[in-house]
């Protein structure tokens, strides 16, 4: 009796092997839901936006250069001066006229506030009254032009004085020392070192995916190390002979060290998918009847169409089929048939 139970446990033992034995091994893993970003780089130049070509506001013999082709310069800083003897002369003139009219035209008042008195006591008529304030109002316009002309004198002083309107360096110099100058000859160009424009271009492809506000980063060799997130000022398609591509703006300041000319790197965000739905490369699997995943239900493995999308560091993005959450099997996936009994082993 005893022997024949033990016959019997072991026929069971062996059974429950053998159904073992049937059943896949598989690691599972879960469908995950997560945003993707997806991010397209390219590499252009850095170039400034601001180059400010400098032109003489009065004319004149330059009597000083102050800086050479370059030279950083700060804004504010002398870059060369006007010879302005002449400027000092017209200064001194205006401010001479200026005291001769002012007493004139005290001592004119004076006389005009005399017939007024004179008139209201109809000692005197009133055509030598209107005389009177007649020579006032003329002396009073007089002395208005003469002020005008020393704040011209005074202004052509100063802008004898030739500063840079902003931070920058010294690209190009177009006269030297003793050069006679007019209003408007250029003298030098600056290259503002601050305000920088970074163009990237794109091939047209890209096109309709590219728009302003789309979040970029950017990194230049001219300064390794460093990174600056912007985002797209501009986008302008750009169509040539040889070539049709887009072009991204992007406007930028200076994180110090970076300088027009040098190469920039630029990777733009051209897309974003919250929520995505995302699993393992190894949980899809191709059959003759299209794309599909096994779900993992009480040990056994349930066929479920899906469809894809991007592929992203070894994960694919499930457009349709799955959601969120479910199990499915990893490893050993391409070995299963729908309701194939599947042996779950810890990954």
């Amino acid at each position: 009796m005893v022997m024949t139970t033990l016959a019997w446990g072991s026929e069971q033992q062996s059974g429950a092997q053998e159904a073992n034995s049937r059943r896949t091994p598989v690691t599972a893993t879960t469908a995950i839901s997560r945003d993707i970003e997806v991010w397209e780089s390219s590499v252009g130049q850095l170039e400034t936006r601001v180059e400010p070509l400098i032109a003489a506001e009065v004319e004149g013999q330059l009597g000083s250069m102050n800086v050479e082709v370059g030279e950083l310069i700060k804004q504010g800083q002398l870059l060369a001066e006007i010879i302005a003897d002449d400027f000092h002369l017209s200064e001194a003139m205006a401010e001479a006229d200026i005291d001769r009219l002012e007493a004139l035209l005290h001592a004119q008042h004076l006389k005009t506030e005399r017939y007024r008195a004179l008139v209201r006591k109809e000692l005197t008529n009133q055509s030598t009254l209107d005389d009177a304030e007649a020579q006032e109002a003329a002396l009073q316009a007089e002395l208005a032009s003469f002020r005008v002309r020393l704040q011209q004198a005074q202004r052509d002083i100063k802008k004898a004085r030739i500063t840079s309107p902003v931070d920058g360096r010294i690209d190009e110099i177009r006269v030297s020392q003793g050069s006679y100058v007019t209003v408007g000859s250029p003298l030098m160009r600056i290259t503002n070192l601050q305000r920088l424009r970074a163009r990237l271009p794109y091939p047209e492809t890209l096109l309709p995916q590219l728009r302003s506000g789309l979040p970029v980063r950017l990194t230049s060799p001219s300064a390794p190390g460093v990174t600056v997130q912007s985002s797209v000022s501009d986008v302008r398609p750009s169509v040539t002979i040889g070539s049709r591509a887009a072009q991204i703006i992007i406007n930028v300041e200076n994180p110090g060290p970076w300088k027009p000319g040098a190469t920039v790197t630029g990777t733009v965000r051209v897309a974003l998918h919250e929520d995505a739905i995302m699993l393992p490369e190894v949980s899809v699997v191709l059959r003759p009847a299209g794309t599909i995943v096994y779900v993992l239900k009480e040990g056994i493995a349930v066929q479920r169409m899906i469809t894809t999308g991007l592929r992203q560091n070894g994960y694919v993005e499930i457009l349709s089929g799955l959601e969120a959450g479910e199990q499915v099997a990893a490893d050993g996936a391409a070995f299963l048939t729908d309701g194939a009994p599947v042996d779950v082993k810890d990954s």
